[in-house]
């Protein structure tokens, strides 16, 4: 049998911090989907034993039950599934109507089937009262205790289980308290975004451009309809022209809707306002796109200083579609985990407009992009339903395709397309800066 004396003094701690997070919950929450709300907060009893993680060794089949002596506690807790501390649970069980998720007691001692049962046997989330189970129930052939919910639990939840199967005539102690997170629901695996005409062209605009001081251009331009630099137009001679004076440096061409002939340019724009509606939700904004299923953000503040812990949701993020329904603001570093794959895709999907604040040169802080584990830049996508700014210093890896203007301030650098104007009028707004298609031969060291 278990030997439980060892843990009651050690659970006693426990115990009693539960009881105090359960005393400062209470009303005024929301009901939760299949709670009874009428009970009070799930506590568990004073000197409530947490079960072992490790399952015993199972009997020999012609070993004698083991009966407890007089005095200790009738049942013993040998196992539980899932285990005490376990963070990675899943939501539901195979094989049970609805979705629901099992939750077992391996037992063992002198075990009355009566007794389990929906008042001795508890599941809740942490701080909620109890949920209203689908069945509660005991196998004697497997000596297991099974409660099964009427649907799935909540993605990245804390649960508490409390199991105390000799209700009013409980003994001091021998009830069991174990504690699991269940896993957060996995993040949607985009397509791959095909750029179509579009893919030699690392800016985009249907607004014109305007530039101060020294930018260069890894790739080609496209500036259609408008075709201006700084107001000035840019002729027909592959560049920027004469530009005010300021005109960026293009390792490419720059297209408009005369040159190099009257066809390419539209069939650029076409190609990139495809590519942005195929990034863009089914709600959009701003049109109905073909990207559902993301993962809403828990704040449109991500990023954290360089040298925070990681934090799913806000500074780290693994290949997947991800969903404001208004602004995403970039602070500090966010850390974008390939998983080693190659070919990880990463969409952020904002609402409005997609803003990195202002930084400092280094040391100092400013705004990274951070890729690990095989995340690559080409295959990082940013859609704006409206406009888009990079401020001074950011350090930005992905490709930018906003509903309207894309602004890059001053020595904000990008290794990834800026297409601005994907559905409205938008003009692209240089200061200094460097934009390179990945894996283009001009591009910095790294630019993939």
């Amino acid at each position: 049998m278990f030997n439980t004396s060892f843990r009651r003094s050690a659970l006693a701690t426990l115990s009693l911090a539960l009881g105090a997070l359960a005393a400062g919950c209470g009303g005024g929450q929301d009901p939760i989907l299949g709670s009874s709300v009428t009970q009070a907060v799930l506590v568990p009893p004073a000197g409530a034993i947490v079960p072992p993680v490790v399952a015993p060794v199972p009997p020999s089949v012609s070993a004698p039950p083991v009966v407890p002596p007089p005095g200790t506690c009738p049942v013993t807790v040998t196992f539980t599934d899932p285990t005490n501390g376990n963070q990675t649970v899943a939501t539901s069980t195979t094989g049970v109507a609805a979705g629901g998720k099992r939750v077992t007691a391996t037992l063992s001692g002198t075990v009355n089937g009566a007794d389990i049962n929906a008042n001795s046997f508890r599941l809740a989330q942490t701080g909620q009262p109890p949920l209203t189970p689908a069945s509660v129930g005991y196998d004697a052939t497997t000596r297991v205790a099974a409660l099964v919910t009427s649907a799935a639990l909540v993605p990245a939840t804390d649960y508490v289980v409390v199991f105390d199967p000799s209700g009013a005539a409980a003994t001091p102690g021998c009830a069991y308290i174990w504690t699991f997170k269940t896993a957060p629901v996995a993040a949607s695996a985009p397509s791959p975004v095909s750029f179509g005409a579009a893919g030699s062209f690392a800016l985009a605009a249907t607004a014109g451009a305007a530039n101060t001081a020294a930018t260069v251009i890894n790739g080609d331009v496209v500036l259609n309809p408008t075709a201006t630099c700084n107001a000035v137009p840019v002729g027909a001679s592959g560049t920027f022209g004469l530009c005010g004076g300021a005109a960026p440096s293009v390792n490419g061409t720059v297209v408009t809707p005369t040159y190099p002939n009257t066809t390419l340019a539209q069939q650029v724009t076409d190609a990139l306002r495809a590519a942005y509606l195929s990034i863009t939700p089914p709600t959009g904004p701003p049109a109905a796109g073909s990207l559902g299923g993301g993962t809403t953000l828990a704040t449109t503040s991500i990023g954290a200083p360089t040298g925070s812990p990681a934090v799913a949701g806000l500074n780290y993020f693994v290949p997947g579609v991800y969903t404001s329904g208004s602004t995403i603001v970039v602070a500090g570093d966010v850390t974008l985990d390939g998983k080693g794959d190659q070919n990880a895709m990463f969409v952020f999907q904002a609402g409005s407009s997609i803003t990195a604040i202002p930084g400092a040169p280094s040391p100092a802080a400013h705004v990274r992009i951070v890729l690990t584990n095989g995340a690559k830049a080409s295959n990082v996508f940013w859609q704006a339903g409206a406009s888009a700014t990079l401020g001074n210093y950011a350090d930005w890896n992905g490709n930018v395709l906003a509903g309207a203007d894309i602004t890059l301030q001053t020595l904000a650098t990008s290794c990834g397309r800026m297409f601005a104007g994907a559905f409205t009028s938008g003009a692209l707004v240089f200061d200094h800066n460097v934009v390179s298609i990945p894996g283009h031969v001009n591009a910095p060291a790294g630019c993939q």
